[in-house]
């Protein structure tokens, strides 16, 4: 019987404690780990292969390869030759010159566990001939190891002819030994494992070994790995340790943990481990409450900045074994130990999305805080864009939207700790080409302002033209409305921005929006208390014609604002609305304005809560935070459609203001979001109908700020 032991013990407390119990609990699936092999295709199928290792008491149930073809779905495919931690399996059906994204998966317990990292392949084109196939290795193993003897293993890869293979077997030397050259032992190889028994080995004596194929005179070689070699008359199946490691290490504590391997028959009667600071003599030892895995213990009290010493043992009758001595230091007092990250991957890369995911492992004592998320930024840009994820350890995974077809990424995990931001290694990915498919529920493809529509009962939509006014001989659109009968007031309104909406017609002639219920709208346009009516999309940026001014002085475009602090000359708002008259340019520039009727705090520390104020003889919300979204080419004169454009070519940014600002207040950086986050903060998709607005990021020069 073989038997796998994970040993994790954190030191909480200098005093022994042991716990016995009869019930002894399933043991949990422990993640394997994944090393994926790079792929050997042909023109409809790939051979794909990984090794897989699990070091916990959970055997694995099943292994498979996921793939995908370009921006499609993924397919499943159960492994049928997965031998000595070796998984291969042939990929068919696929199409000639095609690009695929896989990764491996491994099923525990019936739970599944994903490869953190994918790779890539594409398919040879009809006619293209493969090259030379190359063996790929799995790790190699040791087992049934005694004083004078061990067994080695390797599996393998190779999808050419076996009768290729004129030489196969094992190289193996003492690993401290001053030996240069490798002892060979030669065997006959199965279809895809090499083993050997090596015999008259040195007691006590840890050895490196490796496997290797000769194949047309190339050698080919596995990586190497070491194993001990017993005590001279010591019983074979005596546990075997890996070194002992430490981790999430403070000031005053630290866990450690010990992989070990026994093979015998008998039971594991105590474990734990030893430890002492580094001028100490005698260890103090820990005992785990119980031998199932993995074993727990906390204990602190531990010395700020100490080095100490420790090992693993376990008694298994009257025998007692030990690890080797590995050490850690203790931090500062009042210092958190660094948070710890695995690899991070993109998967399900479309044109305009990515799903990020990487782990993130924290055991410091700060818990107030913490922030954790991905960054990501195309390339050439300066600036990250951010997406936050929970800031509990454990896998994370995001969905990053509003991407730039054909545009390479970097990434990474990240996590601000104590005023201290920490980070994972990068990767990157790149997105699809090809045109994004036209959104959903939005109500012309070809308007590049349009948000999409969400369907609710509370939300009501207009979309004007202009009646008086036209645009190389179609009339001209004017404003788009999503008007909220709970609030009585419009929660966006969008629009072009251009100068050929602007002249001398400005009679704001006000009135009911004649497309919505006019029993959800104002009345008339009286405005109670402290408030005024503040117009969406102004009454300046229509005023080339009475009928679209008509159509900005519905109702529906209006929300009641601050009359002496905010929509007024050096208004908060209105130096907003001045600020924005300066964006305008050749080139149309695309605006939605909206209101948030939720309590809001801004970067200056203002806060509004949500109150009602009457208005037409409704009780209309009085929006708590205005915001507006802006979007236009970089150059402005590009004669070009933003929908045409590169993310290179674009420059998108929104704008929030508070509506307890005070008078005098002056756009800033601090007023500056992204076009996402607002997404984020709203529930809408913005600038749904242009597939390269960079909504993930912004640059406050490019807005002047």
């Amino acid at each position: 019987m073989k038997k796998y032991f994970l040993c994790m013990v954190a030191l909480l407390s200098l005093a022994i404690v042991a716990c016995e119990s009869d019930d002894t609990a399933p043991a949990p699936a422990v993640r394997p780990t994944f090393d994926l092999i790079d792929a050997q295709p042909d023109v409809t199928s790939a051979v794909v292969a990984a090794n897989i290792e699990s070091k916990g008491e959970v055997p694995i149930s099943e292994v498979g390869f996921s793939y995908q073809e370009a921006g499609g779905e993924y397919v499943d495919v159960v492994c049928t030759n997965f031998k000595d931690g070796l998984a291969r399996q042939t990929l068919t059906g696929l199409k000639p010159d095609t690009e695929y994204r896989w990764y491996c998966y491994a099923v525990l317990s019936g739970e599944r566990f994903n490869a953190s990292l994918s790779k890539t392949f594409k398919t040879l084109k009809e006619g293209e001939v493969p090259p030379a196939p190359t063996p790929q290795f799995g790790k190699p193993s040791a087992s049934e190891v005694q004083a004078t003897s061990a067994s080695l293993a390797c599996a393998y890869l190779y999808t050419g002819d076996a009768a290729d293979i004129a030489e196969a077997g094992f190289g193996y030397k003492p690993a401290a030994s001053a030996q240069t050259g490798y002892t060979m032992v030669e065997i006959t190889p199965d279809d895809s494992s090499l083993s050997a028994r090596l015999e008259e080995l040195t007691p006590e004596t840890a050895y490196e070994f490796y496997a290797y194929l000769v194949i047309d005179g190339k050698n080919y070689t596995s990586e190497r790995v070491v194993f001990t070699t017993l005590k001279e008359g010591e019983q074979p199946g005596a546990p075997q340790f890996e070194t002992p490691s430490s981790s999430g290490v403070s000031p005053t504590g630290a866990t450690l943990a010990c992989v070990y391997e026994y093979e015998g028959d008998g039971d594991v009667a105590e474990a734990g481990f030893g430890y002492k600071a580094g001028a100490q003599e005698e260890y103090t030892e820990v005992k785990a409450a119980s031998t199932a895995s993995p074993l727990t213990y906390e204990l602190n009290g531990l010395e700020p900045e100490t080095k100490y010493d420790f090992y693993a043992y376990v008694v298994i009758g009257d025998e007692r074994y030990t690890s080797a001595v590995a050490q850690f230091t203790t931090l500062k007092a009042g210092e958190n130990p660094e948070p710890e990250f695995g690899p991070v991957a993109a998967t399900d890369v479309t044109a305009s999305s990515a799903i990020l995911t990487g782990s993130f492992t924290y055991e410091g004592e700060e818990t107030v805080g913490i922030e954790v998320g991905f960054a990501y930024k195309a390339s050439g840009e300066t600036d990250y864009a951010t997406k936050t994820v929970t800031a509990s350890s454990g896998d994370k995974r995001a969905a990053i939207t509003g991407l730039s077809a054909a545009t390479t990424y970097t990434f990474h995990l990240y996590a601000s700790i104590g005023g201290k931001q920490y980070r994972s290694e990068e990767g990157t990915f790149t997105t699809e080409s090809g045109t994004v498919p036209p959104p959903e529920n939005v109500y012309r493809t070809g308007w590049a302002e349009l948000p999409v529509e969400v369907q609710n009962s509370d939300y009501y939509y207009a979309y004007h033209i202009c009646p008086d006014f036209s645009v190389n001989g179609h009339r001209a659109r004017n404003i788009s409305i999503c008007y909220s009968a709970e609030h009585h007031c419009p929660v966006w309104v969008s629009g072009p921005v251009h100068s050929c909406y602007k002249g001398s017609n400005g009679n704001r002639n006000y009135g009911p929006d004649p497309v919505i219920p006019s029993s959800i709208q104002p009345k008339n346009k009286t405005v109670e208390g402290s408030y005024n009516k503040g117009h969406m999309i102004g009454n300046n940026e229509r005023s080339k014609t009475s009928g679209m001014n008509k159509q900005v002085s519905y109702y529906t475009n209006m929300a009641p604002q601050h009359s002496s602090t905010f929509n007024t000359g050096g208004g908060a708002w209105n130096n907003l609305e001045d600020q924005i008259d300066g964006y305008w340019c050749r080139d149309t520039l695309y605006t939605v304005v909206g209101c948030y009727f939720e309590t809001w705090t801004d970067s200056y520390g203002n806060t509004a809560q949500p109150k009602r104020t009457g208005f037409g003889g409704v009780q209309a919300s009085v929006p708590t935070m205005f915001y507006t979204l802006l979007l236009r080419t970089k150059k402005g004169n590009t004669e070009k459609s933003v929908m045409e454009c590169s993310r290179e070519e674009l420059q998108c940014v929104a704008f929030v203001m508070s509506h307890a600002m005070q008078k005098g207040h002056e756009p800033e950086r601090r007023d500056m979001r992204s076009v996402a986050e607002i997404e984020r903060l709203t529930g809408f998709t913005f600038f749904a109908n242009v597939p390269n607005a960079p909504k993930d990021t912004y640059n406050p020069s490019d807005w002047g700020l």
